[in-house]
């Protein structure tokens, strides 16, 4: 059995994060390690996207600006 995460979860994602055109703004050189389940750890509607997902699990979210740092 492969295990998903759920609340209380320790999460390590490695992940890239890219603009609306493409451009990669961050390459995720370093790993996000949080604690999965609404401790503020990460954007709310990635760590929704996230949860449930297996070990391994490849998968894209697409976030508006207004849901992560705000447009700059």
């Amino acid at each position: 059995m492969q295990m998903e995460i759920a609340k209380n979860t320790v999460v390590t994602l490695e992940y890239t994060v890219r603009d609306s055109d493409g451009n990669m703004i961050d390459d995720g050189e370093h790993p996000l390690v949080y604690l999965h389940g609404g401790y503020d750890g990460i954007f709310p509607l990635l760590e929704e996207a996230l949860h449930g997902k297996k070990v391994g699990e490849r998968f894209q979210v697409k976030l508006q600006p207004e849901d992560a740092f705000g447009d700059y």
